[in-house]
């Protein structure tokens, strides 16, 4: 495979200015990223951080929504001109992303301006060429974010211009309680010759008003410093180096600046060979080719491509993993739609599709994130719903829960499990969650505010406790599952027993002590009073509790037995799973949404009478925790059928159309392939792709210009400051399951490995793909036909393949010391770690 020119495929050309600034050149090295834009004079960046965040869990100051923020550091403008003429304007300027080196170019009149974001160092490596007949001075311009000093209630954001050496500095603190974060932007140069400008009354000698100890008052107006380059022709290199910390005690100065140091030290041309290198090898590990006559399968493949590229650039090296709106690249400040919270059904997107790719590392900082939250997740699972385990809401902070005082939490239980009739909340507890932000799931049922007599007032949604996403239970199984998948992928005992295991276990207690599960007449453990996906207020045996119930209990069974651990608790467990409800279904008398006598069963969000009067199906178990496969039709049969019908009622209400299925987080893509529907997956894809849905589906559309798309494929369909790759994360999951699945008939079971289960009949493909147990897949299907499967035994063990050309028999070499002839549907054979296989058609 020529990588390079494949990989190329995906390149973003610009052969004008982008009139938005959403609109530029993303790059990232997964702690810090920026997009790249221009003005006439100037290239644009700013600085953000996974690691930077305003406020944590414990913050009483950002009780509207969309006001608290995070994750930026600090603008950054590279003017190159002065008095002349405009450097970048439509006629001049050409601008170029190259994915596979990872490198962003843009040339205007006499300047070209060259940029990386360094793969092993938190460095921007900038590159000005200076080609013009009269060159002309260059200022890099550092600014910060919001004023000098800001007080919001209890929190306070100071920011900070300095020199160090011949460096400019920006540092910003932000507290309040016990939360301090601190991220410092250091910018230096070399090849050049420069003077720095801080323009306060000291010229950057000195802290003006060192005497004072009010913040806010009397505060310094400086919020912008300059590096100025001597005027020549040729080259200049520029760093910009940022980190972050909580530690108060560290010298969050000292670390940035002994990062540009090493990064001036080590030169532009280093730098650059060892990031290209990176990269590459990067781009080795896997790979999808795609080619049909109309084009559709190179641009669903181009779009594959560029959420690899996204997701290299947003997503390894840190503790945290990127917000889902915005990810490293808001180019607005640090305030964004939605905040800085994770909302897990957005989060989850941009990871369904990372284990194929073999790019592991990329969902390291997820798994960091959700591991470093446990101990608090464990305390509000016993403080707000009085079970075990652990809890981890749909929008929660990057460090989890607050603990709360001992009389709120015991309110709490009461209020939420509806122990306690909702009109006799007490003031105390009324005036505790007052000062609470309303996006948090535990405070989620806080609905709209707004300002009387210089009040905040609010309302609940007239649900009583339920709000959209105070009582969804299947995250903290998502979350789990991801794990668990982690180890099916890489068959790593160690990461089984001490970071998934405990995952999995907290997931599965709670549900068992969760207070509203409970055994009924009919013999069966039925859930009471939650809510599935935002909607079926105070439902019953709802889709997100049903389906992470009966997604998680085989799992921790079978999760236990080979780490040998909790013997003791298996009989409860399997006790419970064996008698849970059943996911459920239109055919239950109470079901939201009943069919017609005769007419198939589907799935449906909620046994009812629900207090929103929602009524839909769900599709939720053909995407979730492997409940329901294409191999589930041979293991049950009937949940397969449901499936199946359930596609089938969906359909008809769309009158055929699937596009109308297609929006920025609709899974249907990833449903449909799963269920090996290749047109149906086809039509949504596309339709996805091109967000044909935007003006019916985005938020804030009016809000963000009306734009569906920028011109480097990301979307601002959360709203300002959010761009999203929601839909790439969805596409790319979608086309895999399309082309490669290695799914188990159920959680917990044995995987088996099938080939082009949903590749559209128009489409040649060839893909690289990595499955369960650490085979790497490699096949082609062209003009239908498959002419091989090399399987690369990475670990060794089993592999169950269902056979690619039906019952036909195939030759399987490789397996063992001589070829074996295989036949049958399901074609079972031994490998050894570092072995290739080939099978053929015989």
């Amino acid at each position: 495979m020529d990588y390079r020119s494949l990989v190329s495929r995906a390149d973003l050309h610009y052969d004008k200015t982008v009139k938005r600034s959403e609109g530029g050149l993303p790059i990232g090295n997964g702690t810090m990223g920026s997009l790249i834009w221009t003005s006439p004079s100037a290239v644009k960046f700013q600085v953000n951080r996974v690691d930077v965040y305003a406020a944590d869990c414990s913050t009483n100051s950002f009780n509207q929504r969309h006001s608290d923020y995070g994750y930026a550091c600090g603008f950054v403008d590279i003017d190159v001109v002065d008095y002349g003429e405009d450097a970048f304007q439509d006629e001049d300027i050409a601008q170029h992303l190259s994915v596979f080196d990872a490198l962003a170019t843009i040339r205007g009149a006499g300047v070209k301006v060259q940029t990386f974001a360094v793969a092993h160092q938190d460095v921007f490596a900038v590159r000005v060429e200076d080609d013009r007949p009269f060159p002309q001075g260059i200022n890099v311009k550092l600014k910060m974010l919001r004023p000098a000093e800001v007080v919001t209630k209890n929190h306070t954001a100071i920011s900070e211009l300095g020199i160090v050496n011949d460096m400019i500095v920006l540092k910003q603190q932000f507290r309040e309680g016990r939360h301090y974060c601190s991220s410092a932007v250091v910018i230096g140069i070399s090849g050049r010759d420069s003077v720095i400008r801080l323009n306060d009354e000291l010229g950057g000698k000195a802290k003006v008003n060192h005497t004072r100890t009010s913040i806010g008052l009397g505060q310094p107006n400086e919020t912008e410093m300059r590096l100025c380059l001597k005027p020549g022709p040729g080259r200049a290199d520029i760093f910009i180096a940022s980190a972050a910390t909580f530690d108060e005690e560290e010298d969050i100065v000292a670390k940035a600046v002994q990062q540009l140091e090493q990064a001036r030290n080590a030169g532009y041309e280093r730098l650059l060979e060892e990031h290209k290198a990176w990269w590459n090898a990067y781009w080795s590990k896997s790979y999808i080719a795609l080619q049909s006559a109309d084009g559709s399968a190179e641009f669903v493949e181009m779009h594959y491509t560029y959420y690899l590229y996204l997701m290299a650039s947003n997503s390894r090296g840190g503790k945290f993993p990127m917000n889902f709106g915005g990810m490293l690249l808001s180019p607005r400040g640090d305030a964004r739609h939605w905040g800085a919270m994770q909302w897990w059904n957005n989060l989850n997107l941009y990871y369904n599709a990372i284990l194929p790719s073999g790019h592991y590392e990329l969902l390291q900082p997820y798994f960091s994130m959700f591991s470093g939250m446990y101990d608090s997740c464990a305390k509000a699972a016993e403080q707000q719903w009085g079970s075990k385990g652990i809890y981890i809401p749909e929008v929660v902070w990057f460090n989890g829960l607050e603990e709360l005082p001992d009389d709120i939490a015991a309110e709490m239980r009461d209020l939420y499990l509806l122990r306690k009739p909702w009109e006799q909340m007490s003031e105390r507890f009324r005036d505790f969650a007052y000062s609470k932000h309303p996006h948090e799931s535990r405070w989620n049922w806080k609905y709209y505010e707004k300002f009387v007599d210089g009040k905040l007032v609010y309302s609940d949604k007239g649900y009583g406790p339920f709000g959209f996403t105070t009582h969804m239970f299947a995250n903290q199984v998502g979350v789990a599952y991801h794990f668990w998948m982690y180890y099916e992928y890489t068959l790593d005992e160690t990461w089984l027993r001490e970071r998934a295991y405990p995952m999995i276990k907290g997931a599965a207690e709670f549900f068992r002590h969760f207070p509203n599960l409970r055994k009924e007449a009919d013999g069966k453990y039925h859930i009471v009073h939650t809510m599935s996906d935002e909607k079926y207020a105070d439902g019953k045996d709802t889709m997100d509790s049903m389906s992470a119930m009966h997604g998680i209990l085989p799992v921790v069974l079978r999760a236990s037995e080979l780490l040998g651990v909790d013997e003791e608790l298996r009989p409860a467990w399997k006790e419970l799973y064996e008698n849970l409800a059943p996911i459920p279904t239109s055919d239950h008398p109470d079901a939201v949404l009943r069919t017609d006598e005769g007419e198939p069963a589907v799935w449906v969000g909620a046994i009812g009478p629900v207090l929103d009067n929602r009524s839909h199906i769900d599709l939720r178990p053909a995407r979730f925790c492997s409940l329901c496969t294409q191999e589930t039709a041979h293991d049950n049969p009937g949940m397969y059928q449901t499936a199946l019908a359930t596609i089938k009622y969906q359909e008809a209400r769309l009158a055929g159309d699937w596009s109308r299925a297609a929006s920025e987080m609709s899974p249907m893509a990833r449903v449909l392939a799963n269920m090996g529907l290749a047109e149906p997956f086809k039509q949504v894809v596309l339709a996805q792709l091109n967000c044909v849905n935007a003006e019916r589906e985005y938020c804030y559309f009016n809000d963000t210009g009306r734009i569906k798309f920028f011109e480097n494929r990301l979307t601002v369909r959360e709203g300002v400051n959010c761009l999203s790759a929601q839909r790439l994360g969805n596409a790319a999951a979608g086309l895999q399951l399309a082309l490669c699945q290695s799914e188990p008939p159920g959680p917990g079971k044995d995987p088996i490995i099938r080939l082009f289960p949903a590749c559209p009949g128009d489409w040649d493909a060839e893909f690289s793909l990595w499955c369960h147990g650490g085979f790497i897949v490699t096949s082609a299907r062209r003009q239908g036909a498959i002419p091989f499967v090399k399987i690369s035994s990475t670990l060794g063990g089993t592999c169950r393949l269902r056979n690619p050309w039906g019952e036909q028999p195939v030759r399987i070499t490789g397996a063992a010391e001589k070829s074996i002839l295989s036949s049958g549907s399901l074609l079972l054979f031994e490998t050894s770690p570092g072995r290739d296989i080939m099978v053929e058609p015989s």
